[in-house]
This record gives C-alpha cells, structure tokens and sequence, in this order.
C-alpha cells in the first residue's frame, strides 16, 4: 500500500505488475476521499461561522442606519432654525459646523491653504481629509464625501465594536454596547464632518485586533488611529498590556528564558511600534509645510488658545465657573451644552474606569481608558470634552455589562437617562448653539 501511495505522489497512473495489480488513480481518489471527510466539519464550519458574523454585520448595519436616519428626521421635522425652509439640505448643513468648516477646507486645498499667511490647518490630523478627498474623486461633492465617510465608518465601528464585546461577554452584551453607544448625548457627531466614527472605528478594530493577538493588523489599524488624532497613541500601552500579560514576560524573565523573550518581542511585539507610523506621518507633515515638525504646537496656542494643563485644574476650572454665568445669555448655553457636557463626559469617563477595576475587566481596557480620559480632559481650553467621551471605546463596553446584569432595571434608566441629555443638546447644536 506504501508503494502504492509513493508512485502516485511521482504521478505514475497505472502500473501493470504481479504486486500492484491495481491502478494508482484509484489509491489516489481513496486518499483524496479521506481527507476530504476530515475537512469537510473544518470547512463547514467555517462557512456557517462566515455566514453567521455576514448575518450579524448586516443588522448591526441597518441598526446603524435607522439611528442615523433617526437623527436626521429628528432635525428636519422639529428642530428647523429660524429662517431656513427645512429642506433636508439644510438639515445636512446645519451639522456642517465647527472643526467640520476646517475638514472640508483641508480636503479641498490642503495644508496649504493660508489664513492670515499661515498654514493654520497643520493643526489637524491626515487621515479624515484625506478620505474624504479620495470619496470626493467619485462623488464630485466633498461636503457629501465627508458624510459618507463618516457614516461608513460609524457602521464599521458599530460591527468592530460589537465583535470586540463577543471576545469576553455574550451576544446580549455585545448588542447593548452598539445601542449605548449610538445613543450616547454627543453622539450626532458620529453622523457629521467630525473625526469622531473615523476614530472610533480605528480604535475598535486595533482593540480587537490587540485583543485577539493579531499584532500585524493591530498595528496597521494603530496607525490609522494616530493619523487621525493624536490620542490615538495611548493604544500603544493598551496593546504593550496586553501583550506582557498575554505571553507572560516577566514569568519569562524571572525563569531567564531569554531566547524565548527577545523571540516574542522581536517577532510579534515589533509590530505594536507601526502604531507611531500616523504620529510620524503628521509631524513630518508639519516639517514639510512649516519647517517644524512642532509648528502645531504654536497655532494651537496662537490661534486656538489651546494647549495641555493638569487634568484636575482643567475640571476645576470648567466646575467653578459655571455658577457665575448668566441665565437667558450665551454664556448661561455655553454653561449648559459645553461646561456640563465636559463635565458629565468626565464624571462617565472616571465612573467606567472605577468600575472596571471593582469588576477586573481587561487592563488594557482600563490602561486606555486612564490615558485617553486624562490626556483628552487636559485641555487649556476644553471645548468638547462631551464629544471625546462618545468615543471612549472601552467605557461602552464596561457600560453594556453594567446594564446587562440587570438588563430590565439599569436598561430602562440608562436609556431614558442618555436620550433626556441627548435630545436638548442635539436641538441646540442644529438650531445652531454652543455645542462643539
């Protein structure tokens, strides 16, 4: 039989001989049977499991597109500004607002595009322009590119997102994440010009990605992440986390196993270092532009009045001037839909951090969750602090296994709690308040 296999490996076909008085062709379709049954259940089952996740994908998708629509009605059949015919035109343009003005302006003329002689909009990061140029090649419209680009990568994230749940809780858990998260007080943005779906959806996939050791994607969608905003670069200690506690590298080093260490961090952590790529692809356009590749630092300062402070003092400042505002004035909106959303989006940020260490979540969960809370409330001048926080990846999914456990109870009061917070702050920001 040995014989028989050996010569139909060399492509004999047929060896008329007193010991092998049967053609090979048909020890050849014996074999090819066997293995066949043996990765058939392996096939199949990968194709049901395809099936199942394509199934998922596309209601998550439709979820995604019914909140979308949602807001959109929301806007165009009660929320019209004085003056305005309430087209849906108009609906679109009043979520123009903003940073949104300077992404649309970058992916029309570039960096180079001047205020005041200076190149102003180094101060914001490639990716989100630069997409919503590529979209625009086939659109010819660079406001409509700039929501389809935003709009594809709020349903991505949702899928991303409710996969990433999947690896540690169950598919409930997974769908009360996608529906917390679409529901959240500020998050119309993911529907604007804004960078907020872009990066939420690069967050998620690098935590799956990180989450499921896939260190080469991880780092590919790293990357991605800090080429659109800067905070992008906490992943990195997120993914470093994990991969020590994964591979367990001090155990390794206590033992002296050092072949087996320099092994793993050479050949798998490596790729954790491809996140800094969109750090470096920024400054160097800095460099290019300027001749600095810190330029952004100074127009922040010069022309935003922005820069980093401790956290502490930030939130102390937004706290202790609230009651000094005025009723019926701009400054009393100001107080209410930027002064209260940072501070309510700090207090959330703080609450998730707080419980997933009480619950022992991941800790590189709650390693990034600490840095992007703190790095993003650190701002001098803290305009939208309520909008960072609708894409705090993780405290979405320490949220939806808050509510999971009591799903009837917290559910019901966690939903009615973001849609009271939701609605006004959404009506000011299309009738065209202080809500950045």
């Amino acid at each position: 039989m040995l014989v028989r296999i050996l010569l139909a490996s060399m492509g004999v076909s047929r060896i008329r001989s007193w010991f092998i008085p049967i053609p090979i062709n048909s020890v050849r379709k014996r074999i090819s049977l066997i293995l066949s049954e043996r990765e058939a259940p392996l096939i199949k089952g990968r194709i049901i499991a395809y099936r199942k996740g394509l199934h998922i994908n596309v209601k998550i998708i439709l979820f995604g597109l019914g909140v979308r629509l949602a807001f959109l009605a929301f806007g165009f059949f009660f929320m019209h500004p004085e003056g305005l015919s309430g087209s849906v035109n108009d609906i679109f343009y009043n979520f123009n607002r903003w940073d949104a003005h300077h992404y649309i302006r970058l992916a029309t003329y570039g960096y180079t595009w001047t205020e005041r002689g200076n190149p102003l909009l180094v101060v914001f990061f490639p990716l989100y322009p630069y997409l919503i140029r590529g979209v625009n090649f086939l659109v010819r419209d660079v406001l409509a590119s700039a929501y389809i680009v935003s709009f594809a990568s709020y349903l991505a994230g949702l899928c991303y997102l409710f996969h990433l749940v999947k690896l540690d809780f169950c598919k409930r858990t997974a769908w009360w994440a996608v529906v917390l998260i679409s529901i959240f007080p500020t998050s119309f943005f993911f529907g604007a010009p804004h960078t907020e779906s872009l990066f939420m959806l690069t967050t998620a996939a690098t935590l799956y990605y990180i989450r499921t050791h896939k260190w080469l994607l991880a780092g590919i969608a790293g990357a991605l992440a800090t080429a659109t905003r800067m905070v992008g670069v906490v992943l990195i200690a997120s993914a470093a986390v994990e991969f020590i506690m994964h591979y367990k590298l001090f155990s390794l080093m206590r033992r002296d196993s050092w072949k087996i260490f320099f092994g793993l961090v050479f050949k798998k952590g490596a790729f954790i270092l491809l996140m800094l790529i969109g750090i470096v692809v920024y400054l160097f356009i800095n460099w290019h532009i300027t001749g600095d590749p810190l330029r952004f630092l100074h127009y922040q300062s010069y022309n935003w009045n922005n820069g980093f402070q401790y956290f502490g003092e930030a939130m102390r400042g937004q706290v202790v001037s609230m009651p000094f505002y005025r009723f019926a004035t701009w400054q009393h909106n100001s107080m209410l839909y930027i002064r209260l959303p940072n501070v309510l989006g700090f207090g959330f940020g703080l609450w998730m951090i707080l419980y997933a260490c009480l619950r022992r979540y991941n800790a590189g969960y709650i390693v990034y969750s600490l840095g992007y809370t703190f790095v993003s409330f650190s701002m001098v001048w803290l305009l939208s602090g309520g909008r960072y926080a609708s894409a705090l990846v993780p405290s979405f999914v320490f949220l939806a296994d808050y509510v999971n456990k009591k799903p009837l109870k917290r559910g019901i009061i966690v939903v009615l709690i973001l849609l009271a917070l939701l609605l006004p702050i959404l009506r000011m920001y299309i009738r065209g308040g202080y809500v950045m």
